[in-house]
């Protein structure tokens, strides 16, 4: 009776401790994916802070001819993410602290209108002599951009540059710049938006991946090993840069968690061509017209961006220039 009840105790024993080893690691899992929605989001609203600021405004340029033109700052588009991203884990965004958040960014990059600025992990200092004669475990390694690249395509020996306006081309030949209208030819005829969409995209997300082999490669002695995320390998298919953006990769995370973590996020701005339409009082009647279409003798009254927007202030359409075409400027 006794040799039973101790097998049966023995029993309970290993049961109550596979129940116990079972709900720790589910609760392990649980904290890991609670951890890894908060980098996410953490992401996600640093992302998004460093693409609204990295936009010069004040140098914006409404010429219909540069349709998407932003200046950007890529170094201040980095420094915002580092800050926003310390602070949602609760860090002071101080200089070791955004140097530590560094560590796990392999590759960022950021897209202008004509062009896009890669920033990835370079050797920055050394310790124990010159590079690259120092030891690669005395290396400093610090996230860096690099010099404006353009949207280049080549056919038939030509050189083009494409930007985010898709209504005109550079290109290059024989050491000369030459400005087209359009896109360029392919062996299919001219390029559609759909494709150069396509090739901005697929060029810096071939970039960025690219970055992260030469990284895994030049430093033996990196504690991390980055890896090409799915997201970058489907840039060409999803076209998520569509404006100026902000792209970065969060890899290998440990700060709250017992396992590393990894995070994707691309932020951007989209600029938007709009035909604003304004109000105006006439023969004690509230009129609302296109900007561009204010008869002569009236005073504008307000500025709307939409007809719905002017209709609900009690304005009506002034049908006769509504119907006409508008005026040659200069005439």
């Amino acid at each position: 009776m006794g040799k039973a009840f101790g097998i049966i105790n023995l029993i309970s024993v290993l049961f109550f401790s596979a129940l116990l080893i079972g709900y720790m690691n589910y609760i392990s899992k649980e904290r890991d994916e609670i951890e890894r929605l908060k980098l996410s989001y953490a992401i996600d609203y640093a992302s998004d802070a460093a693409a609204i600021n990295m936009l010069k405004t004040a140098d914006l340029d409404m010429d219909y001819t540069k349709e998407k033109y932003f200046q950007v700052d890529p170094t201040l588009a980095l420094d915002t993410f580092l800050d926003v991203f310390c602070l949602n884990y609760d860090l002071f965004p101080t200089l070791s602290n955004k140097a530590y958040v560094q560590e796990y960014i392999p590759v960022a990059a950021v897209t202008g209108y004509d062009g896009y600025y890669i920033a990835s992990q370079q050797v920055i200092r050394t310790s124990s002599g010159d590079y690259p004669e120092g030891k690669a475990k005395d290396l400093e390694w610090g996230l860096v951009f690099e010099m404006k690249r353009p949207y280049s395509y080549e056919h038939n020996g030509v050189n083009y540059a494409l930007n985010m306006g898709f209504r005109n081309t550079v290109a290059l030949k024989d050491y000369q710049m030459v400005r087209l209208e359009g896109l360029p030819l392919t062996d299919n005829g001219r390029m559609s938006t759909r494709d150069a969409k396509d090739l901005i995209n697929t060029t810096v997300s071939n970039e960025m991946a690219h970055r992260i082999n030469l990284i895994n490669d030049a430093n033996p002695n990196w504690r991390h090993n980055f890896f090409i995320p799915n997201q970058i390998a489907t840039f060409n298919s999803v076209n998520p840069i569509e404006g100026p953006s902000f792209l970065v990769l969060v890899q290998n995370l440990k700060m709250n968690t017992t396992r590393a973590i990894s995070g994707f996020s691309v932020s951007g701005t989209s600029v938007e061509m709009r035909r604003m339409v304004v109000g105006y009082v006439r023969d004690g009647v509230n009129y609302y017209t296109f900007a561009d279409r204010v008869p002569a003798g009236v005073t504008v009254d307000e500025l709307f961006y939409t007809i719905n927007e002017a209709a609900s202030n009690k304005y009506y359409p002034d049908l006769e220039t509504l119907k006409s075409k508008p005026k040659p400027k200069g005439g």
